[in-house]
């Protein structure tokens, strides 16, 4: 079943620029991982330092394998240093397509 994967993440004030180039190299190297579809960034209305990421992948265990690879790890790790608080990870299953909700 597909999922899609939403990850939040508060950025202390000046580092949005490195934080953005950090999620660029984040989303190249997943790209051309088994199992990912798209990948989406968004910044919130209220406080640009905050950033939601949605990526979608065809199941579960692709994003597991992913999550646990050593290249994800290393980004991760710098993008950690950059962040206010702890990143907010949460997964959602899609139950049916996106054409067929909006037909519904």
């Amino acid at each position: 079943m597909a999922i899609k994967v939403l990850t939040t993440r508060k950025f202390r004030k000046g580092t949005i620029e490195e934080a953005y180039q950090l999620l660029a190299l984040l989303r190249a190297a997943g790209t051309v991982r088994s199992g990912y579809i798209s990948g989406l960034t968004l910044t919130s209305a209220e406080d640009p330092h905050i950033l939601l990421v949605i990526s979608s992948w065809t199941n579960r265990e692709s994003w597991e394998a992913w999550l646990s690879s050593e290249k994800r790890k290393e980004i991760s790790t710098k993008i950690a240093g950059l962040l206010e608080a702890t990143e907010h990870v949460a997964v959602f299953h899609v139950e049916r397509n996106e054409y067929e909700a909006d037909m519904a």
